[in-house]
């Protein structure tokens, strides 16, 4: 009876990871009170219109925003974006439309950014970050820990000079771990094909190459 019962739960264990955790930042037209409500009551708080206070097991951290306040372009903006298995995702707006990913247990920060995958078995987590007037996004892959184990912009280029031809959207991680996406021609939106990261040479590009109406 004790064996069966370890196998149910070992099973069950397994199925709760059994696809990417993702955190994401909603759209502007959705009020932070409301996500702070349904999502992070008790947890995450706003202290003030530029205070934003997260509490996890190891503290309390607390994010202050950056004059000019009223520049969206400028300062620094700090906003709740989700919760979700023990992580909080806080919108983190300087340079760049970034994040913060914050483990609820141990109170450590990570990058993140717009949004963030983990893979099926946690060990690793994809963010997307958006650069102020840069075609794409940039893309990063994070170990659990929050190192970084590779990162890109999402658009294939060719040729010499290097130039764009087709940009990347939808990433999702692979029940192989392997970090795949969606590639669509800048000149044919309609043609799509579907890739995926690889290493070659101890170089990473996507596969497979396809290509595009100039």
């Amino acid at each position: 009876m004790k064996i069966a019962l370890l196998l149910v739960l070992s099973f069950a264990a397994r199925t709760l990871h059994a696809a990417p955790l993702e955190l994401s930042c909603p759209a502007e037209s959705e009020k932070e009170q409301v996500r702070i409500r349904n999502k992070a009551p008790g947890v995450v708080a706003r202290k003030g219109k530029h205070v934003l206070q997260v509490t996890t097991k190891a503290g309390v951290l607390t994010y202050k925003d950056k004059p000019p306040y009223d520049d969206p372009m400028d300062g620094v903006h700090y906003t709740f974006c989700d919760r979700k298995e023990g992580y909080i995702l806080v919108q983190h707006n300087e340079t760049s439309l970034s994040g913060k990913l914050i483990n609820e247990a141990t109170g450590v920060v990570t990058n993140g950014g717009q949004s963030v995958i983990f893979s099926d078995d946690r060990r690793a987590y994809f963010a997307d970050e958006q650069q102020d007037g840069r075609d794409g996004s940039d893309w990063t892959i994070y170990t659990a820990d929050g190192k970084k184990s590779w990162s890109g912009v999402s658009v294939l280029e060719s040729g010499k000079p290097a130039a764009m031809y087709a940009f990347l959207e939808a990433p999702t991680w692979l029940p192989s771990g392997e970090l795949a996406a969606t590639a669509y021609c800048i000149n044919e939106e309609s043609r799509k094909w579907q890739v995926k990261l690889v290493k070659k040479n101890n170089t990473w590009d996507w596969t497979p190459r396809k290509q595009c109406p100039k």
